[in-house]
């Protein structure tokens, strides 16, 4: 019998090609921005792309409070009908819960214009805010039922035409002279990635005729462990990936978060390409393989060696060249990007390959020890605050520092659970 290596069982692996599809279609949709942002950034001040980033970062928040957390129960069940209706009752939380937050918007508008250190300008973005909301979650939890029937190549179509529409939206109403065609662009980009999504997901499974009310009813109380646990817990974690942002305009300026926003949307394009590509087939393999007790080490370690290669690429070249390829790409006005990104790409290359295997929380049903992670992340995100009256670029590197200790402490969390894994099946 013909001996299988390493690199041909690799090559023929069902993770590999899955893998390759997810990143292959993310790198061309995440291309789109990155290619047309030294277009849109060279007329403009930092402090409209400023604005922009407190506003996804908003919406980052919120998307993860809309369905409740739900929605990352639809991979579980063994029957369609059940996930369907685990789909429909994130849609349901998601639709309640940004009506709800239009009406407080409508309400307190001005303490939270002030609140956010927002502008005049700025100040209509509230409004787009549950739009956007609405819109994102509910891809969410279309994007996971794709997932869950191992469809990824629908997945990075979906990526490419709302990055397209995103794009070519922002691209023409700038050339009309219309104010805010960022957001404008962007709310564009999320409906075309719904029409797409509702399509895609049609031709999957997802159908209107599943819906049930006993069914909602059921699955809400048979995965409240989701909210319960994972909810709080999730919105801190967001907080502690995109409160930097607002607290950067708080206590700086707009035109401060506007340079970080140029640098965090370079220094994450392998977190946007490979990482979460990774992650999501991750997460469907995984969790085929604990229901059927198999073994996760060998891939994982292949995927650990790839991940962390391209981590250390990534500081080599923005250590050595950051600067002067921020000048190049984005115009002279936004090297002072360049020399942030000299300083972040350390936590973010570290982010990058942890994040790689952050699914595993999810597929081994580990969601309480993430929670506890992620609790832990906030807190030492508000330690922040403490140092808002010291000079920008010190706080960076304090965030920067701040950035890499909590990346560590979920390393060790991910290897823990692998090894008691593993363990587990020797066991039995």
């Amino acid at each position: 019998m013909k001996k299988v290596t390493v690199f041909q069982s690799l090559i023929k692996s069902e993770l590999l090609i899955n893998t390759s599809i997810l990143v292959s279609g993310s790198a061309f949709a995440q291309l789109i921005p990155i290619l047309l942002r030294p277009v849109l950034t060279r007329p403009f001040s930092a402090e409209m792309f400023g604005a922009y980033s407190v506003y996804g970062s908003i919406i980052g928040i919120l998307v993860i409070i809309a369905s409740f957390k739900y929605e990352l129960a639809i991979i579980l069940p063994r029957k369609d009908k059940e996930a369907a209706n685990v789909f429909f009752l994130s849609v349901i939380l998601n639709l309640a819960f940004n009506i709800f937050l239009f009406c407080i918007i409508i309400i307190w508008k001005n303490p939270i214009i002030h609140f956010l250190n927002l502008s005049d300008n700025f100040a209509n973005y509230l409004y787009l805010i549950p739009l956007g909301t609405f819109l994102l979650s509910s891809y969410q939890s279309i994007n996971l039922w794709l997932i869950r029937k191992k469809k990824f190549t629908p997945v990075t179509i979906n990526k490419f035409i709302r990055r397209s529409f995103e794009g070519a939206a922002q691209v023409g109403l700038k050339l009309i002279k219309i104010p805010h065609f960022l957001v404008y662009g962007d709310i564009i980009g999320h409906i075309a990635n719904i029409i797409s999504g509702i399509y895609q997901g049609s031709k999957n499974g997802l159908t209107i005729n599943l819906l049930s009310t006993s069914k909602i009813k059921y699955v809400f109380s048979k995965y409240i462990d989701y909210p319960k646990y994972n909810l709080v817990p999730g919105v801190m974690s967001a907080c502690s990936t995109l409160l930097p942002a607002i607290l950067i305009n708080k206590f700086y300026s707009l035109e401060n978060a506007g340079f970080m926003d140029t640098s965090k949307m370079v220094l994450s394009i392998p977190i946007a390409l490979i990482s979460l590509s990774v992650s999501s087939v991750l997460m469907q393999r995984n969790s085929d393989k604990f229901k059927n007790n198999e073994s996760i080490k060998k891939e994982l370690l292949i995927v650990l060696a790839v991940v962390s290669i391209l981590g250390i690429l990534e500081i080599l070249v923005m250590s050595i060249f950051g600067e002067e390829l921020f000048k190049f790409i984005f115009g002279e006005k936004w090297g002072f990007s360049g020399v942030l990104a000299k300083f972040l790409v350390w936590s973010y290359a570290l982010n990058f390959i942890v994040n790689s295997f952050n699914s595993l929380f999810i597929s081994l049903n580990k969601i309480k020890l993430l929670s506890l992670w992620q609790l832990l992340y906030f807190a030492s995100i508000l330690i922040l605050v403490l140092f808002r009256n010291n000079p920008f670029i010190e706080f960076i590197k304090i965030y920067v520092f701040v950035e890499i200790v909590s990346s560590v402490v979920l390393a060790f969390f991910l290897f823990g659970i692998v090894i008691n894994y593993e363990a587990h099946l020797k066991r039995i």
